[in-house]
């Protein structure tokens, strides 16, 4: 993945997908995870994605110019008095698009509504919260799957039992 470090070393920017990170260590996990009949591998890097500033600009038809910078100034400045991370990791769900298959944990993160609303306001647009959640198994040599809002929650994904066997807890 072609990344970068930004707001003084605390996020990841992916270049490609235009997308803030939020980096998170998760340890002791299977390696992995058959579902379906399928075998799903772990990922070898955590990360939450917080805001996908490539996949908003093309599902909300943004034509603000050079919207990416702006935004990653605009978060950076943001997350300098509003700590962003991990509160909590909830349920665990099961997505399947196309020849894609993955397993996420849905998690919830400060203060990132927060940022949402000032976004939202400062550029007058109704980008929705994004359902937070971390990337943990997927098929051999593929990628996770976007879940940008709720609808992509509703049509993609399943509900799964924990298929880790213990319950995850933020590092702080």
């Amino acid at each position: 993945m072609n990344k970068k470090l930004i707001c003084e070393n605390k996020f990841e920017f992916n270049i490609p997908n235009k997308t803030i990170c939020l980096p998170v260590k998760l340890e002791n996990l299977p390696s992995e995870i058959i579902i379906q009949n399928t075998t799903l591998i772990l990922q070898t890097s955590f990360h939450v994605s917080l805001a996908c500033i490539g996949e908003s600009i093309r599902k909300y038809n943004i034509f603000i110019q050079d919207f990416e910078n702006k935004i990653l100034d605009d978060f950076c400045e943001f997350s300098k008095t509003n700590e962003i991370k991990v509160l909590k990791y909830n349920d665990f769900k099961f997505i399947e698009r196309d020849d894609l298959k993955t397993i996420v944990v849905m998690c919830d993160i400060s203060n990132l509504n927060k940022f949402f609303d000032l976004m939202n306001q400062k550029y007058n647009l109704k980008i929705e919260y994004p359902p937070t959640h971390i990337t943990l198994y997927i098929l051999p040599s593929k990628h996770g799957i976007f879940l940008t809002d709720a609808n992509d929650i509703k049509n993609l994904t399943k509900p799964i039992p924990n298929p880790i066997g213990f319950l995850l807890e933020p590092s702080n």
